[in-house]
């Protein structure tokens, strides 16, 4: 059983992800990208908010690119949502 196997098997048993990381000796941010359970959601534009796209560099250029943030709307810049 690789890492990421037994990361996922510990998650599944109701570890938390500090638990995992010191058991596996890694970082907590690495046990959060081996247990696999962040879920994000689809970032949609609201009454009170605005889609903006962003420059993104992801250390590669494979996960380099435009990413989408959500910005409070400001009415005299973005107009009156109709």
């Amino acid at each position: 059983m690789n890492m990421k196997e037994r990361a996922r098997a510990l998650r599944a048993g109701g570890t938390s992800m500090r638990e995992i990381s010191d058991s596996l000796k890694i970082s907590l941010a690495y046990a959060y990208k081996c247990a696999g359970d962040i879920v994000f959601s689809p970032i949609e534009a609201t009454g009170r908010t605005v889609i903006k796209y962003h420059a993104h560099n992801g250390g590669c250029s494979s996960a380099s690119g435009m990413r989408p943030i959500s910005m409070p709307r400001i009415t005299a810049l973005h107009g009156a949502l109709a």
